[in-house]
């Protein structure tokens, strides 16, 4: 079975776990303030939170990705005194109970700032820092390693075996608990589908195939030719795949606001006979994953368990 998912937001909707707050304005306040101020925002975002998640099990999707800003400068020295694992703990606790009781897959998208194959000590210490952050909240859940952290490569710093030698050797240097969640997307400018499928059969983690990306930076391979070693790398967890449409003929890389449903059934069809979960990566969000769910019941077709 297919099942659908979305990213960070729902769009007929202003609540959504994204609310933060920025360096330049908790500077200003006091130390109380400034907890008060962080505390506000992390209670907002559990609410919102807990309002999406039954949004989304209303509707049945049961695949989603939860804002990188979910906790307020969480990876930032101006927060280092604030315990918000333990001042939050029950609300994790409740989080998770819901998240498990409910059978929903959380994921996340460290930020394109996070390059693991940097060869700058600085960007690597925060590149650590940032994923160690993602994989906590998920294990504050009690979330299993389903819930994964979606990186890139990174950079090609004019060598791309180099590159990705250094991606193999400095994810060693990651604490166990993000190596259990941390798996690599093929990009769309620099390390291809076959780039990114080699480097994670090397260190044994798993791959996610972007569809569009593959479709923007391939070599002419056959994509349904790898899809076996592609969901190999995922051992006994659930594949996770995501899948946009471009924009325009003359802005390709773009993603488009919603999914061509002509395209999306020619490719979901082919993997009938596996258990996936697919990111719609789309401006319209949950709209556009259920406009793509009438198009396709318009077509006969439901991989989702759905009455068509």
């Amino acid at each position: 079975m297919i099942r659908l998912g979305y990213a960070c937001i729902r769009l007929d909707s202003p609540n959504n776990p994204n609310k933060k707050t920025t360096v330049a304005q908790v500077q200003k306040l006091s130390p109380d303030a400034r907890l008060k101020k962080l505390r506000q925002v992390l209670q907002t975002n559990f609410f919102n939170l807990m309002d999406l998640l039954a949004y989304n099990v209303e509707n049945r999707i049961f695949l989603y990705r939860l804002p990188s800003e979910f906790v307020p400068l969480a990876t930032h020295k101006v927060t280092e005194d604030w315990d918000w694992a333990k001042e939050f703990s029950w609300d994790f606790d409740k989080a998770g109970a819901y998240i498990k009781k409910h059978g929903i897959r959380m994921t996340s998208h460290p930020g394109h700032y996070s390059i693991l194959n940097t060869d700058n000590p600085k960007v690597l210490k925060a590149t650590i820092a940032d994923f160690s952050y993602h994989a906590r909240v998920f294990d504050l859940m009690g979330l299993d390693d389903n819930s994964v952290l979606v990186t890139h490569v990174g950079g090609v710093y004019n060598d791309k075996e180099a590159s990705l030698r250094r991606f193999a050797d400095q994810f060693e240097l990651l604490p166990e608990n993000v190596k259990r969640r941390l798996v690599v997307e093929n990009d769309d400018t620099s390390f291809s589908m076959i780039d990114v499928l080699t480097l994670c059969e090397r260190i044994g983690i798993p791959m996610v195939l972007d569809v569009h990306h593959h479709d923007c930076l391939n070599n002419g391979e056959d994509l349904f030719e790898y899809i076996p070693r592609i969901l190999k790398t995922w051992g006994t967890r659930t594949p996770k795949m995501h899948f946009s449409s471009p924009k325009s003929e003359s802005d390709f890389r773009s993603h488009a606001d919603k999914i061509d449903p002509v395209k999306f059934i020619e490719w979901v069809t082919k993997l009938s006979d596996y258990d996936i979960d697919v990111m719609l990566e789309c401006k319209n969000k949950d709209d556009a994953l259920r406009t793509l769910r009438r198009d396709m019941q318009k077509a006969g077709i439901s991989p989702e368990g759905l009455p068509v």
